[in-house]
Order: C-alpha cells, then sequence, then structure tokens
C-alpha cells in the first residue's frame, strides 16, 4: 500500500435519517486543517495470577466506539451541520434570492439529530461513522488570522464506504470581520459600543454520555447531558469597566458577530451571530510586559435566562437552503 500524507486524509459529514445508520452519500465534505476521527476499543487486562512475575497474563476488548476530532477555518455552510447537531433544533427562511437564514436553538433533549462522519484515507481505507455526535465545539478568533474551530466528536460503529468526495466555494471569515458587544439588556446591544477585542474563544461542551450495555461491544446510544458555554475574550487595558463588571455581582447580555465581506446576494453577507442571554465574567487579570501594550484577558460563563427563557441563540446567513433534511442515497 502506498504511503499517504495529511492532505490526503478527506472528511465529510451527513445528517442522518435514521439515528445510528449510517448514510452513504456526505452531504458535505470539509476542507480541513486536521481530521483524526478514528475507532477506539477499550481494552481491560486479567487481573489473575499464575505463580508466574507477569503483571498479567491477557487483555480483551470490551467496549468499541468512534471518537477524534476535526479542526478547520470557520465557512459560512459547512458549520451548519455542525451547529445543527450542537443545538439540536434549527429554523430557516428565505431572506432574498438564493440568501437564507438559520436559527438555531437548543433542543432540551437528549437526543439532538445525529450525524454520519465519512473519512477517506487515500488509498488505504474509505469509511463512515455513525451515530455521531458533537462532544465539544470551540470558536477561536485572532485579529491576524482566520477565525477557526475545533469539533470532538464520538461515534457509534464504523463500515466500509465507497461515497466520492466533492467539494463547494466556501465564504471563511478572518478575525477582523467580528464584533463583540456586551450591554445590561438585550435591546441594549444595538447602541452598545463595540469591544476593541484581539482574541475571542467560545466553546461549547455537550457533556456527551456514551450509553454501553450488555450484548454489544458498541454503544447502544450516545447523549447530550449539558449544554455548557465557558468562554474567553483579551483586549487591550484603558479602563477599569471590565474589572469592575468581573468584582459586582451582576450579569450581561453578549453578542459576537461575525460578518463577511462578500455579497452572497441582494446585499446580504454571509453572517453568524451568537446572543448570550445571562454572561457572568468570572475572571479577569491584567498582564503587562514592560516594552508591550498591557492586555486585559477575561474568562466568562453562560447561564440559563429565566426571563428569555433561554441560554444561547445562534443565527447564521448563507447560501444553503437547509440543514434539517438528510440526503436520499
Amino acid at each position: 500500500m502506498p504511503k499517504i500524507i495529511g492532505k490526503q486524509i478527506e472528511f465529510g459529514i451527513g445528517v442522518e435519517k435514521v439515528r445510528g445508520v449510517a448514510q452513504l452519500t456526505g452531504e458535505k465534505w470539509v476542507k480541513k486543517i486536521t481530521a483524526n476521527v478514528v475507532e477506539r476499543s477499550e481494552k481491560v487486562s486479567d487481573e489473575s495470577t499464575r505463580n508466574v512475575l507477569a503483571d498479567s497474563l491477557e487483555n480483551r476488548i470490551v467496549t468499541k466506539h468512534i471518537e477524534g476530532d476535526l479542526e478547520g477555518n470557520v465557512q459560512a455552510d459547512m458549520i451548519g451541520y455542525l451547529l445543527y447537531n450542537l443545538f439540536g433544533a434549527v429554523s430557516s427562511s428565505n431572506i432574498s434570492g438564493s440568501v437564507y437564514e438559520h436559527e438555531f436553538s437548543v433542543q432540551e433533549a437528549i437526543q439532538h439529530a445525529s450525524l454520519t462522519l465519512f473519512t477517506k484515507e487515500g488509498a488505504i481505507a474509505q469509511k463512515t461513522f455513525s451515530n455521531c455526535m458533537i462532544s465539544s465545539l470551540e470558536i477561536n478568533a485572532v485579529v491576524d488570522d482566520y477565525v477557526k474551530f475545533t469539533a470532538s466528536f464520538m461515534g457509534k460503529t464504523a463500515a466500509n464506504n465507497s461515497d466520492t468526495p466533492s467539494y463547494d466555494t466556501e465564504y471563511q471569515f478572518v478575525g477582523k470581520e467580528i464584533t463583540i458587544k456586551i450591554a445590561s439588556t438585550e435591546v441594549g446591544l444595538v447602541t452598545a459600543t463595540a469591544l476593541k477585542a484581539k482574541e475571542c474563544t467560545v466553546p461549547f461542551d455537550t457533556g456527551l454520555i456514551k450509553d454501553d450495555t450488555f450484548g454489544s461491544y458498541d454503544p447502544e446510544d450516545i447523549y447530550n447531558g449539558q449544554m455548557m458555554i465557558e468562554g474567553s475574550i483579551s483586549l487591550d487595558f484603558e479602563d477599569t469597566t471590565l474589572k469592575d463588571l468581573y468584582l459586582a455581582d451582576e450579569f450581561q447580555y453578549m453578542e459576537i458577530t461575525i460578518t463577511g465581506a462578500t455579497d452572497i446576494g441582494g446585499g446580504n453577507y454571509p453572517t453568524i451571530t451568537i446572543l448570550l442571554n445571562k454572561v457572568s465574567f468570572t475572571d479577569w487579570n491584567r498582564e503587562d510586559s514592560a516594552a508591550e501594550l498591557v492586555n486585559q484577558p477575561l474568562a466568562f460563563k453562560a447561564f440559563y435566562n429565566e426571563s428569555d427563557s433561554q441560554q444561547v441563540f445562534l443565527k447564521l446567513q448563507n447560501v444553503t437552503s437547509e440543514y434539517d433534511t438528510p440526503v436520499s442515497d
């Protein structure tokens, strides 16, 4: 068999029609940086002894599953498949021509729509992984680079596949296209002054629960256990406003908007807007070096806002018509 390099590993995604039953055709093949989603097994050692000094006599497989990470630039259309799995609920509508808006909200259920993941490892192997769920999704941005994401997955079973990878043109965001605002009310975000941030990280953790049972090496299912959002921002130290918020026992609304520079139709632009309904700044610090600008890094946590009946809400604008209908194989 010929050896391969990382560029020859290809990765695709498809929404499953039936939970745990792999799709044969991918809906979106991903232009990625790294993709290392693989089959895993857990082995346990035999603790029996028989008058020898060897620490164990054998081991056996007890469970199998799929896990790993996908890393890439945030792409305006592909990211919707990850968001649908993460949030669990989406409502899509046509804005103008070929431009659509998708509203993602947290489905308050432990079963969100499952994904089939596709991997093609050059000429060595080509697989599908079924019943895949996102365990964490992190969006990370700095001023002088593409906005990046890392998605971690857990899945159920692997099977051989022969789908042919194909790639679409995707808008990829950069850090300069981000606006971050905070306000004491949601309506106050409209007129709030944007923070002059230099770095931002927004991680979502779903607390996946792998349900192993008797009768199968593979998990019966993989469930969502939580929606935890604990992120960070960093900016120059110009005043004590954010420090005061950290020291106070109060909450803020936070809006993170990423607006692309390319018109995708009718004066509309690829956009991601993340609304966090109840944010507390959980850490603040001042970092300085003699020959550099003084920096203030902050950590934040998003809580459920009972008045809004919501913790987080996300809008995505792009040229994909919908995300919740699987393709027909």
